[in-house]
């Protein structure tokens, strides 16, 4: 009894499974169906849907031959309106040419001549056209530029008005400089001790007698030398002289102003070597007296001078002792490099002085400057 049980549900099972496979079935045989009805609607569309790009081409195409035969129509109309005007000249041409064959022809010539000069307006209109877009490229080129150009002008402008601004600054300074200098340079106008001094003796006039270039002469009156004879010589009023080195310098300075510390420095040491160049001069040595040489070389400058102690700058060299031997000696500046400042005028002054008695001997006897020098 079990065995045909569970016989009998298998067998229930299996009808089951057939009758759910004949509902699929009878679905995919319903399904095959719509398939295929929808695939012949498809193909009917795509085959409508090429009817509808084709019409569309062809209205486009009608539309493009519709818009060309108006405009040809528009220009025989023109044409049409041109021969319309021209009508009764063209009927007295005809007119007047005849009707033979020699007129068909002599017309038909004119025709052919209307004709190229007819192409030869369209060929010179459509080189007009040409020339018209290549001079819009132009245009355009240029007007590119022309804004570019603008705006380097306006750069350039502010750049201008930026140089005058520094420009403006500059002036200003230079200007505080040259004061500057000016006050400075008024400083060192002041001589001091030393170079007063000497440019007194130097530039006297007339020089006193011993800066004469010593020689050997006999006296004027006698063979005897009288040793204790002693006179007065009286000195002019002097002529101050103006320096040519101050306004040089003065010009100098004033052609590139440096910086005033600097400048400062370089004026006071420039003029310390010079200073020193002049106390050493070998041949201003061998013109002045060995007293008013000593005397000058012993002072010092006052405690309100701007200088500081003098400088040996003469050069140490090794030579000839005129005795058989060698020694070192200073080799002094040249004559020429000696620039003495401006000095202010003196007093009338007189002078003790032991030389050769003379009294036939005046003022306009005695050595000037200008013979002693050369």
């Amino acid at each position: 009894s079990f065995p045909e049980k569970e016989k009998r549900e298998c067998q229930a099972v299996v009808d089951g499974l057939r009758d759910t496979l004949d509902v699929r079935n009878a679905t995919i045989e319903s399904l095959q169906k719509v398939l295929g009805e929808t695939e012949m609607l498809c193909s009917s569309l795509k085959k409508q849907m090429k009817f509808l790009e084709q019409q569309q081409e062809d209205n486009r195409s009608s539309k493009e031959e519709a818009r060309r035969l108006r405009n040809k129509l528009r220009t025989m109309e023109r044409i049409e309106l041109l021969l319309q005007s021209q009508r009764p000249e063209v009927e007295e041409m005809i007119r007047e040419m005849g009707v033979g064959q020699a007129a068909v022809e002599q017309l038909a010539i004119y025709c052919v001549s209307l004709k190229k000069e007819y192409e030869n307006l369209k060929e010179a209109r459509k080189i007009s056209g040409e020339m018209t877009e290549k001079l819009k490229k132009e245009l355009f080129s240029v007007n590119s530029k022309l804004q570019k150009t603008v705006s380097e002008l306006e750069s350039t402008k502010d750049e201008l008005k930026s140089t005058q601004k520094d420009l403006k600054n500059a002036d200003k300074e230079i200007l505080s400089l040259k004061k500057k200098i000016d006050i400075l340079q008024d400083t060192l106008k002041v001589p001091s001790v030393t170079r007063e001094t000497l440019s007194r003796l130097v530039f006297e006039s007339p020089a006193p007698v011993e800066l004469r270039h010593p020689k050997l002469h006999r006296p004027a009156h006698s063979d005897e030398i009288n040793l204790d004879a002693t006179f007065d010589v009286d000195t002019p009023e002097h002529q101050p002289c103006r320096s040519l080195s101050s306004p040089a310098k003065r010009q100098k300075l004033d052609k590139k102003p440096p910086p005033v510390v600097n400048l400062a420095k370089k004026v006071l040491k420039e003029t310390v070597e010079n200073w020193a160049d002049d106390l050493e001069d070998d041949a201003l040595k061998g013109l002045l007296p060995a007293f008013i040489r000593n005397s000058v070389l012993s002072k010092k400058p006052s405690s309100g001078s701007l200088l500081g102690p003098h400088k040996n700058v003469g050069t140490v060299r090794m030579g000839y002792d005129g005795l058989g031997g060698r020694t070192k000696f200073i080799q002094p500046t040249n004559l020429a490099e000696i620039r003495p400042l401006a000095v202010r005028s003196k007093k009338k002054v007189s002078r003790l002085v032991s030389a050769a008695p003379s009294t036939s001997s005046s003022s306009s006897s005695q050595a000037r400057l200008d013979s002693f020098l050369q």
